[in-house]
């Protein structure tokens, strides 16, 4: 949100958005992973098999015990409100691209608002997720997670394929460098979400030692790949500002911050 000819109130760099959103979530993998495997390693390693195994699962690490789910909590819940600005910012990049195709078909502009309510329920999905733990109610917990499974694989597909057809990875040469990113780290978490279903069935069909932590590996690269694939917006939004100004008590609405279509084009 913009607001025009007044006082300049707030100025922050989109990039610093976008590290914001990535930081966030990676801080509080890494906290609680360790925080965890120090002061519950017994517990968050135990399986009902009783084989032994080294790290936890993501949903023992974050939400099974103190102050390992506060952190996540309180980290992910803060890092909400910018994901839902970049779905916004996001859907207005792609729709305004100086370089779609023309005349612009309804179908471009539906698929883009679509991608952008894809973006919207994979946040609020994370958010549910979180606030709901697999030991306070499992039949959500595992609804939630598999909402956000399907929204963030079909949001990478989406997104990553309208911002190639829409133009902006020829606009500049960050839109190359943000459009093979964004394909790395999609191929990246599909592979590590089938290397996760993997284990977890040969963990549970066989009781083999250490599989449930090659299980635990795999879902801390989909975490990781995920929040990679979102860190592209710093490369899409490089030279953007989020910016609120005062306007003698008169607000004026106007689209979130696009790149400047004077850019040179490679």
């Amino acid at each position: 949100m913009v607001f025009n000819d007044g006082d300049e109130l707030i100025s922050i760099p989109f990039k610093a958005i976008a590290f914001t959103i990535a930081g966030l979530p990676l801080s509080a993998l890494f906290l609680c992973v360790a925080i965890s495997m120090m002061l519950h390693w017994d517990e968050a390693t135990r399986t009902h098999c009783g084989v032994p195994n080294y790290f936890p699962s993501v949903s023992a690490a974050v939400a099974a015990y103190s102050p390992e789910r506060y952190i996540w909590r309180l980290f992910i819940g803060i890092h909400g409100a910018p994901r839902l600005l970049l779905a916004l910012a996001y859907r207005n990049f792609l729709i305004s691209s100086p370089l779609k195709p023309f005349p612009p078909t309804k179908w471009f502009n539906f698929a883009c608002n679509a991608t952008c309510v894809i973006n919207l329920l994979e946040n609020l999905f994370l958010l549910l997720l979180t606030s709901i733990s697999s030991v306070e109610d499992y039949y959500w917990h595992k609804t939630c997670f598999i909402g956000f499974v399907v929204c963030s694989l079909s949001f990478m597909g989406l997104s990553t394929w309208l911002f190639s057809y829409s133009g902006r990875r020829r606009t500049n040469i960050l839109g190359e460098q943000s459009f093979n990113y964004k394909i790395t780290c999609g191929v990246a978490e599909t592979v590590s979400l089938i290397c996760a279903m993997y284990f977890f069935y040969r963990h549970n069909a066989f009781c083999e030692p250490f599989i449930y932590s090659m299980f635990a590996l795999s879902e801390y690269a989909v975490v990781i790949f995920n929040v990679l694939f979102h860190l592209t917006a710093y490369y899409d939004f490089h030279s953007k500002r989020f910016t609120l100004l005062s306007l003698s008590g008169v607000a004026q609405y106007e689209h979130l911050p696009m790149h400047n279509y004077e850019e040179k084009r490679t």
